[in-house]
């Protein structure tokens, strides 16, 4: 993603499908699962372990956040985890960005995430 952003919304908070799909595996497979891992990916909204909330624009009708590449046509979304202990709603894009803040701290990223997970559980 080019590092200027022409777009009225934080770009970091946006994710591809096939980044989703990685870093749920990283969540999901240790040594420390987050949320109990990611939940499995279905055609149900409403349970699948990785999905696009549904966007309000409030009274401004402020577009869905979402970014094309104009270079590569790489899409990048709002997406979201749902997680086995009940968590959902944590951000795929920022939990990138997590990680790429602290490229040699995984352990400390999975802990922080872990426990955020945790704080958001409904069970």
């Amino acid at each position: 993603m080019s590092d200027i952003n022409q777009v009225l919304f934080n770009t970091a908070q946006l994710a591809t499908w096939d980044d989703a799909r990685k870093y749920a595996a990283i969540l999901s497979a240790g040594p420390i699962v987050v949320g109990g891992g990611v939940k499995p990916e279905t055609s149900d909204k409403t349970k699948t372990g990785i999905y696009i909330p549904d966007w309000d624009g409030g009274p401004a009708s402020f577009q869905e956040p979402i970014y094309t590449d104009p270079q590569t046509g790489t899409q990048y979304l709002w997406l979201h985890y749902r997680f086995t202990n009940g968590a959902t709603g944590m951000n795929v894009g920022l939990i990138i960005d997590k990680f790429k803040r602290y490229p040699n701290s995984p352990f400390y990223v999975l802990s922080a995430l872990a426990a955020e997970a945790a704080s958001m559980s409904s069970f």
